[in-house]
């Protein structure tokens, strides 16, 4: 418990970020399992169902987490608690999240409104692909055909995910939006993602 809180905190929720996190930060099938056992000072405290959505192990592949998706998924998990400010943002990351669960065509409609709250807003799909391509793109030839992929069909989960992860660890989404126009304007170079970021620091 935080100092001088009087109530526990929402463990079942905590567990659920925690899970989003790690799906966010590995791509992996990763699960909580039904069941919480709670303690408190070491001793047993309750026995709460977790979130299902926590709870259901999505399809995929097992997964290994390693030195840099540990940290990037406790930085997440830290701002994760950000998303409850920005609807926008807390919408683009259910809807990702439950689409993991879910089948052609609607895995792909739930991804498309993800990328759409995410990045488009009132500006629509067709914006949205176009930040999301200028935000993962290294070149203009990827960036043209990331957006060409993310218009097209069903869109591809994973980049989202990206595209999400990314957002996250900006911290204002809005100003993300701001500086990804002004950088397909020419205005200003296109910013530094994370993922860049930590393979130049490594």
């Amino acid at each position: 418990m935080p100092p001088g809180s009087a109530d526990a905190p929402d463990a079942s929720a905590e567990i659920a970020d925690a899970v989003t996190a790690l799906r966010l930060a590995t791509a992996g099938s990763i699960a909580a399992g039904p069941v919480l056992f709670e303690r408190l000072d070491w001793r047993p405290y309750g026995i709460r169902p977790v979130l299902p959505i926590a709870a259901t192990q999505p399809e995929g592949e097992p997964t290994r987490l390693d030195q840099f998706r540990g940290r990037l998924a406790r930085e997440l998990r830290e701002r994760l608690g950000d998303a409850e400010a920005d609807p926008e943002l807390g919408e683009a990351l259910d809807r990702w999240e439950l689409a993991l669960f879910q089948l052609e065509p609607f895995r792909g409609e739930q991804v498309r409104q993800s990328l759409t709250a995410l990045l488009g807003g009132p500006d629509g799909l067709w914006a949205a692909s176009l930040r999301c391509a200028v935000l993962l793109g290294e070149n203009g030839r990827e960036r043209a055909g990331l957006h060409r992929a993310l218009l097209c069909g069903s869109p591809d989960s994973d980049l989202v995910r990206r595209a999400l992860v990314e957002t996250v660890m900006h911290g204002n989404r809005g100003a993300l939006i701001e500086t990804l126009d002004e950088a397909l304007h020419g205005l200003r170079p296109r910013p530094a993602g994370y993922f860049a970021v930590r393979a130049a620091a490594s």
